[in-house]
């Protein structure tokens, strides 16, 4: 069975949010923060948080897991399908109200618990090569570590490449699962080389199999398309509403450009008969409704020309 998007809200939620998949979440957590051995979780809770009514209804466009490994370390995995703005501030923001949450009222700083965000994007987002990305609070060398509370990772799926499933980490496999870009033999590999891998394989034909699910699931994905279609839309129309309002503000400003301009050297001209005639200046300026010191640098632009026997040139900055 290879039709399927693991970024489906429901489906990721199935697969990564239950406690009965627990060891699922398990191994992709571990996985993300290359914990192996005796260093690696061995158990969490799912805190318990009620199903938004967008998202049940195929509205919501972002999905988190929030859940609490064995050791109190506090882990929420963040599923983010469309590009989002500021998603830098976004992603620290809502790391510190995690992180702040941790602490009760009138608690020592000591009880602070280690927060790490997850987040799995669906689009490429860093300038950098390379899928999976952590950030952390280091020195300005990047040597020393202030604290290993803060604890933020980026994973781009489209940023995954194939690669020889021999030479694979246990990342590199449920990023190449979740992404369903390899062929059916591949998956099989992966599948019986990570056994939470299996299960979860095994969990996505169960899903898919019932009907009520898979009619939710399919609501879901017809949602997002339309979602994508829509915004894609309204882009090339505000775009081309854009350029040919840009065209016709362009021909407004030129024409009132054109006027003024024509106003001016209208102006300019009666001036210099008047000057001729031998008006005296602040009389002219006074019609013109220009500074006297325009009128005069008319005024011997005017001697000039007529001593040198050249035409009248007629300077139409005002």
């Amino acid at each position: 069975m290879r039709d399927f998007n693991a970024l489906n809200d429901l489906l990721f939620k199935f697969l990564f949010g239950h406690k009965e998949n627990k060891e699922i979440t398990l191994s992709f957590i571990n996985a993300v923060l290359e914990l192996e051995g005796e260093k690696a979780f061995v158990d969490l809770r799912f805190a318990d948080r009620e199903l938004d009514p967008e998202e049940e209804n195929g509205k919501a466009s972002t999905l988190d897991i929030l859940c609490m490994t064995n050791d109190e370390t506090q882990v929420n995995i963040e599923v983010q399908v469309q590009k989002r703005q500021n998603m830098r501030q976004r992603s620290l923001y809502y790391w510190a109200k995690l992180y702040q949450s941790t602490l009760g009222r009138g608690e020592n700083y000591e009880n602070l618990r280690r927060t790490v965000a997850i987040n799995l994007l669906g689009y490429e987002y860093l300038p950098l090569s390379g899928f999976h990305h952590m950030y952390g609070l280091y020195d300005e060398t990047g040597v020393h570590r202030l604290t290993e509370d803060l604890e933020i990772h980026f994973l781009e799926l489209p940023k995954v490449t194939r690669k020889d499933i021999r030479s694979m980490r246990t990342l590199d496999k449920w990023m190449a699962f979740i992404s369903n870009k390899l062929s059916d033999e591949e998956m099989e590999a992966i599948a019986m080389s990570e056994a939470a891998i299996n299960t979860a394989w095994d969990k996505i034909e169960a899903f898919m199999r019932d009907a009520g699910q898979r009619r939710k699931y399919e609501q879901r994905e017809k949602y997002e398309h339309d979602y994508v279609s829509d915004m894609e839309g309204s882009w090339k129309e505000g775009r081309a509403a854009g350029v040919e309002q840009g065209i016709k503000q362009g021909m407004k400003q030129g024409m009132k450009k054109g006027i003024s301009q024509g106003r001016q050297l209208g102006i300019a001209h009666i001036a210099m008969n008047m000057l001729r005639a031998g008006t005296p200046i602040a009389t002219v300026a006074q019609m013109a409704e220009l500074p006297e010191a325009v009128i005069q640098k008319w005024r011997r632009s005017m001697e000039f020309r007529l001593h040198s026997g050249g035409n009248f040139y007629v300077d139409e900055r005002v």
